[in-house]
């Protein structure tokens, strides 16, 4: 075949185009898509918080064999609501207040919706230098909210552990090669462990991880951390980093910052601070003086999903010395040669790990314009006192102890049977899972000191002191019918038990 002749044909083979669904079938799908959104984000107060299925349950129900042709997108959105939509979590629910929850409001969903439907590539300048100065300004209200000066530099993140990581590689760039193998990094007892798979990501091992126990409050302190550096030091290691909470998970606690800070400026360490929960509550007058140390950070993990009211996901690294995240991150190949930035511009990119990025920042930007900063002020204080309210009211109640008091919009405690303690954790093991299935609410649990304790995690706007009240409610009634199906061995230690 002669070369024009098969030009010709492959021509032809290419002439259009690939089929798609017509503009009217679109905006059909399109209708049914908003109005399951706007029932959902109606009726989502007298929903089931969710329910848990085993794969031999959704098997199945979804593992099929990919059709050979498009399907009716009814069909597809049946799918979704039948055999999807029930094995989920409501964690935008306002009883759902387990872990650290995403509770995002409606603008923020409109957001991401713009954000799906444009699908801009945020990673350089050259091709979407809108977005880019969208997270620029993002990233300035974060760092003035904080107090960080104006050499700070961010990028957005998939999440908090993603943030952490690019801040400890950042940290790591100002150790001399020499060094690294001896490199110490301190990081709080009431730690998030995305900070663990950060160090292993990055090849440290353990011995080069130490664990600064925390005080009677579950803070770290600067006289414990100076005196482990002291240690580590005599010994010929070399104290590198420090890693400290401003709202640890488990309890909400605010490490003493200031100490902490103090501490790094003396002995030349690196001040990061996973604030990744608790960072939003800055924008509290009534919490801010507690986290006003966040000033004197290096760099600062943030995770607007949790207390901002974002859709999953977007998490947030700033650094101080703005130009490291530059410096450490920026690579430019061959390929790339066309997107190197001018003066003044931005290469998101250049700024972390990945380089293709979606345009995060919209829904941060649109959100905060359609509400207004007063909103996201009000939710910060009204979460603090919703776990306050829940404190007072565990309280007044006399069958729970508190094990750690309110901490940011945090509080942990157990139940304790009126007539006996028997075995306290077993009875709040099976306490928080029977509150569970009732579907009315869900509270997650760690341990404090050796004692199973049950959490509440204020950060959802829909939440109010009836909610409150309805979970404790709950949770009074089910701790007398759990107890008659554990086992009652008696402590004398009793309710002061893990103290």
């Amino acid at each position: 075949m002669r070369i024009d002749e098969r030009l010709e044909e492959l021509r032809r083979a290419v002439a259009l185009p690939l089929p798609h669904p017509s503009g009217e079938d679109l905006r059909a799908a399109a209708d049914a898509v908003r109005d399951w959104a706007f029932e959902h984000f109606d009726t989502l107060p007298d929903q089931s918080i969710g329910r848990t299925a085993t794969p031999a349950e959704l098997r199945p129900l979804l593992d099929k064999s990919p059709p050979a042709e498009g399907r009716p997108f009814a069909e597809i959105m049946a799918d979704f609501r039948g055999r999807i939509e029930p094995y989920a979590f409501r964690t935008n629910h306002p009883r759902f207040l387990a872990f650290v929850p995403g509770a995002p409001s409606f603008p923020s969903v409109l957001g991401d919706w713009l954000t799906a439907a444009a699908n801009f590539f945020a990673g350089v300048w050259l091709e979407a230098s809108g977005p880019a100065q969208v997270e620029t300004t993002a990233l300035d209200w974060f760092r003035q909210w904080l107090g960080l000066p104006e050499s700070t530099r961010g990028v957005l993140t998939t999440g908090g552990s993603e943030a952490n990581l690019i801040a400890l590689v950042v940290a790591r760039e100002r150790l001399p090669l020499a060094d690294r193998a001896r490199a110490v990094l301190y990081v709080a007892e009431q730690r998030h462990w995305s900070v663990d798979r950060a160090a292993k990501v990055m090849g440290l091992h353990a011995a080069q991880v130490r664990s600064v126990r925390v005080d009677d409050e579950y803070r770290l302190r600067g006289r414990d951390l100076a005196r482990l550096v002291a240690c580590d030091r005599d010994v010929g290691l070399r104290p590198w980093a420090v890693v400290a909470n401003a709202g640890a998970t488990n309890t909400g606690t605010v490490d003493a910052l200031a100490e902490v800070a103090a501490v790094c400026r003396d002995e030349g360490l690196w001040f990061h601070v996973d604030a990744a929960y608790g960072w939003a509550a800055a924008l509290a007058e009534s919490e801010r003086a507690e986290l006003a140390a966040l000033a004197n950070a290096d760099s600062v993990t943030l995770d607007p999903h949790k207390w901002l009211a974002q859709t999953f996901d977007v998490g947030c690294v700033l650094v101080r010395d703005g130009h490291l995240l530059h410096d450490t991150f920026a690579i430019r190949p061959d390929y790339l040669q066309d997107v190197t930035p001018n003066e003044g511009e931005v290469n998101y990119a250049d700024h972390g790990i990945a380089l293709t990025r979606r345009f995060r920042a919209l829904k941060i930007w649109l959100s905060v314009q359609m509400l207004g900063l007063d909103w996201f002020r009000r939710l910060a204080e009204h979460c603090c006192r919703l776990a306050e309210y829940a404190q007072a009211a565990l309280e007044r109640a006399e069958c729970f102890e508190i094990l750690c008091p309110r901490r940011l919009s945090i509080v942990c405690f157990r139940y304790v049977p009126p007539g006996g303690p028997g075995d306290l954790d077993a009875i709040n093991e099976r306490l928080a899972a029977d509150l569970r299935d009732t579907g009315r609410a869900f509270l997650s649990t760690t341990r404090l000191r050796g004692a199973f304790a049950i959490r509440m995690c204020f950060i959802n706007w829909r939440t109010s002191s009836a909610d409150v009240d309805e979970v404790i409610r709950l949770l009074a009634e089910l701790g007398p019918v759990g107890t008659r199906s554990v086992p009652t061995t008696m402590r004398l230690s009793g309710r002061n038990e893990g103290r």
